[in-house]
């Protein structure tokens, strides 16, 4: 594919996509933003980017979006919805059946699809169902499809431990969406390593995980683009070293400098959570169970030959985190 054929990117305004269209630019490729007119878009409007007002919820409006268009990068979901209508109904079932759809009918080639991890527990949730929902669509459509399977964001998980200073130079945080379980959480402890010298832990702390920074995903995303070993091929995605939350707290006392005490909450808590949420909100009560597996489920992924097939350089949690503590 040459740099003159255009990538639409679903999911532009969010952190994610802001990073791929950020990284697109960047190669020279040319990049169609779809935006929902509701959306906070204006740090799309810079040269190089078109944007495309539309809504996946809305069939009429993918066909234009998906008109010349030669590769789809797809981020979008409603883990953190944001307005009212927002559902994993309607967004990652419906919505990218939407989505699929139209690009079959405009002949889109390839489609690329930023997924999650899959492990019998955290199927059971509404999120991962309708992203193995969606993977299977792909898979029959006839679309050249690419699926990252991706594990945790550094840049979404360290924040909501206590520091907004990891949210430095980010220009569309996750955790500041106006959902309002997530945005009440992350008030309550943003400052709470500057305040208390206190570091929230799911369950004892123990589970491993390979986070993985957006940045980094925004590469494979990007780098996907018409490459050969990317066709129709699933991919899991983490960062280069299996870690706990007890060791992210003890690179936190390292880089911050100071004296930390952990705040351990028991899984159980989020595991009752998830019950009495589910009736009520099912995003909300998708997050409590989130944190239920990620306290105590592993998630351990090997990222050697992902890393090479992509020529990835992958970032580590100490090096995330000293750079965004060190940003002045």
């Amino acid at each position: 594919m040459s740099n003159t054929s255009k990538v639409l990117v679903v999911g532009a305004t969010g952190q994610l996509g802001t990073v791929v269209v950020r990284k697109l630019l960047e190669r020279g490729r040319s990049v169609r933003a779809f935006v929902r007119k509701t959306s906070n878009y204006k740090h799309l409007m810079r040269a190089g980017i078109e944007t495309i007002f539309g809504d996946l919820r809305e069939a009429d409006s993918l066909g234009t979006a998906c008109l010349n268009i030669d590769t789809v990068i797809a981020t979008a979901n409603a883990a953190v919805p944001r307005e009212l209508g927002d559902s994993f109904k309607t967004v990652d079932d419906q919505g990218y059946k939407n989505l699929i759809e139209a690009c079959i009918r405009q002949g889109v080639r390839q489609f690329i699809y930023t997924s999650v991890l899959a492990h019998p527990a955290y199927d059971r949730m509404p999120l991962p169902q309708q992203k193995r929902t969606t993977e299977q669509r792909l898979q029959n459509s006839g679309l050249e499809y690419t699926i990252f399977r991706a594990d945790a964001f550094m840049d979404v998980i360290f924040p909501l431990m206590g520091s907004d200073l990891l949210l430095r130079g980010v220009e569309a945080p996750t955790v500041k969406r106006p959902f309002w379980f997530s945005k009440r959480f992350f008030n309550s402890v943003k400052d709470n390593i500057a305040r208390k010298g206190e570091v929230g832990i799911l369950g004892d702390g123990t589970t491993r995980r390979t986070y993985i920074c957006i940045d980094d995903v925004a590469e494979f995303l990007v780098k996907a683009v018409s490459h050969p070993q990317a066709r129709n091929v699933i991919f899991e995605l983490g960062g280069p070293d299996a870690l706990s939350q007890n060791d992210v707290f003890a690179l936190f006392q390292e880089v911050f400098n100071k004296p930390l005490k952990p705040k351990y909450t028991p899984a159980a808590v989020f595991k009752v959570g998830h019950a009495l949420l589910k009736p009520f909100s099912p995003a909300a009560a998708n997050i409590m169970g989130v944190n239920y597996s990620a306290a105590t489920i592993d998630s351990v992924i090997e990222m050697g030959r992902t890393a090479r097939i992509f020529d990835v350089k992958l970032t580590s949690a100490e090096e995330f985190i000293r750079r965004k503590v060190n940003e002045s």
